[in-house]
């Protein structure tokens, strides 16, 4: 009986976990300026009110935990910012509450004007948009929080 509970509780979790990280993906669009990078979000919603909202998540995630292949002319890749991939478990409540609507995400995250296209498939949308993460402000709040480690720290 224990055994059945904890494998519900396992499933359960894990589709709590893949809930709140919604498939997407994330690629370079481009050379962004001043520390920021220019990626293209895609992504599956139910409605294309809220999609805007779910694309500046995924890139701020991809940013932090996926990184990018640099695809594009006169993109190179880029690793996720949190090299630790246990970080998003461990700090699960500081994600929670930066990943919340209103949440200090969306300080660091910028979609580029018309470029938001919509889908329709079945009866999901697939969107996509063009974003610019401000990777050096995204990273040194990181510091700040303790959530990755600063350059100064391996000296």
């Amino acid at each position: 009986m224990n055994r059945l509970v904890c494998i519900v509780c396992c499933v359960v979790f894990a589709c709590a976990i893949h809930a709140q990280n919604a498939d997407y993906t994330i690629a370079c669009a481009g050379q962004g300026k001043g520390g920021a990078y220019l990626v293209k979000i895609t992504t599956q919603v139910k409605n294309t009110k809220e999609a805007a909202t779910e694309l500046k998540k995924c890139a701020v995630h991809g940013v932090l935990f996926r990184g990018f292949m640099g695809e594009e002319t006169g993109c190179t890749d880029q690793k996720p910012l949190v090299r630790n991939p246990g970080v998003e478990q461990s700090k699960a409540d500081f994600f929670r509450a930066f990943f919340a609507d209103g949440g200090g995400y969306s300080r660091y995250v910028s979609m580029i004007d018309s470029s938001f296209a919509s889908t329709k498939v079945k009866r999901r949308y697939e969107v996509t948009a063009l974003f610019l993460v401000d990777k050096e402000s995204l990273l040194h709040y990181l510091e700040e929080e303790d959530i990755v480690k600063g350059f100064s720290d391996f000296w």
